[in-house]
């Protein structure tokens, strides 16, 4: 007969553990505000651009485990939610811009995946 010390070490570890996966399924929500796939034209590389709360996009690519940052916004952040553009230059090169409306603050970045 199993003794109520082991049923209570039992109990806490599933309890632990579904903890972590409920804080592994809501990370990024707690982190970023959206997230957005892009696949490459012939299906080679997948990348994430994901937005934090002052809309600063953050690119990263796919992995088989997980995904790996390639690319952090270096300015300081928008006062309103913007999106920034994404088009495909090649298999391994993505340009992302932003277009301001009064083509003030317009801004384009190439990214190479690596």
């Amino acid at each position: 007969m199993v003794s109520r010390k082991r049923i209570k070490y039992i109990i806490v570890l599933v309890m632990l553990f579904l903890i972590i996966c409920l804080y592994r399924s809501c990370y990024h929500t707690f982190i970023n505000t959206e997230q957005f796939v892009y696949t490459s034209p012939q299906n080679t590389n997948t990348i994430i651009v994901q937005y934090d709360f002052l809309s600063r996009p953050s690119v990263y690519k796919k992995t088989w485990i997980g995904k790996q940052n390639i690319w952090t916004y270096p300015g300081n952040g928008f006062m309103e939610t913007v999106h920034f553009s994404v088009e495909w230059l090649s298999e391994y090169q993505v340009k992302i811009d932003y277009d301001d409306l009064n083509d003030k603050y317009d801004e384009e970045f190439i990214i190479t995946i690596p």
